[in-house]
């Protein structure tokens, strides 16, 4: 496929030739250095930044000098309907900005990013994007502070109430990523959308996956928050399961 990109990039049917990647870190490195590629598109927020590798996955990009364009900057809506509380953390700092403009200059703030996708759907959020851009700054690095404040807030809040701290996964013997797969959950309590849930869940590899879990109970003695681990890695990999058998 990649040798007929690059004939049609020859005769000038197209321009660029990049891919759009969901997945995890160690087939991304095998994708940017398998081919020469004009950009990649990769999911970024500054939500996911660090607790489902999407800093990871940027650094892998950035380190081939391929440019970025940004998908799900606002994680399917879940950055705009913020908390009562991670809202209220924005407006303290910034009471004339919104969440969208918010989210959408964290995503464009980082340095290898080339344009910013967003899903709008009505004429005022269409309006409020372009006047983000026309008006566009970059981040200050105290926004950035308030911002990772804000996913912090977000994580800690839902239905699973973890707050990101990954003392669970200093002692799993299997590697679970436990902080990523409540925050996955949560999102998908408040937004109720499957496709996007079942999408960054396989963005996990399978030892990270919560269906990995043997119920060691190692995980319960590290949590501040006391929460039943195992049961609920179980609850989120039946969901998910539940959702890919009705697909």
């Amino acid at each position: 496929m990649y040798d007929e990109l690059v004939k049609l990039r020859d005769e000038g049917k197209i321009k660029y030739i990049g891919f759009s990647f969901h997945g995890t870190p160690d087939i991304l490195k095998e994708v940017v250095k398998e081919h020469k590629w004009d950009f990649a598109q990769l999911q970024i927020n500054y939500l996911d930044w660090d607790v489902v590798k999407a800093r990871e996955q940027y650094d892998i990009v950035q380190a081939q000098n391929i440019p970025v364009t940004v998908m799900e900057p606002l994680r399917g809506g879940g950055l705009v309907n913020l908390s009562d509380k991670a809202l209220a953390k924005l407006k303290e700092h910034y009471p004339n900005t919104t969440p969208a403009a918010f989210g959408l200059r964290w995503a464009a703030s980082r340095d290898n990013v080339v344009t910013v996708l967003s899903g709008m759907s009505n004429l005022n959020q269409v309006k409020e994007n372009i006047q983000t851009f026309i008006d566009y700054e970059e981040m200050s690095s105290e926004e950035i502070k308030v911002a990772d404040e804000m996913a912090k807030i977000i994580q800690s809040q839902g239905e699973i109430n973890c707050t990101a701290c990954k003392y669970c996964m200093e002692v799993c013997p299997k590697g679970i990523n436990i902080p990523a797969a409540f925050s996955l959950y949560n999102q998908y309590k408040v937004t109720n959308n499957k496709m996007l849930f079942t999408i960054y869940y396989d963005t996990l590899s399978e030892e990270e996956q919560p269906q990995s879990c043997i119920k060691c109970g190692l995980c319960n003695k590290n949590c501040p928050q006391n929460l039943d681990i195992p049961t609920l890695l179980t609850k989120i990999s039946d969901e998910y399961k539940k959702i890919k058998a009705s697909a």
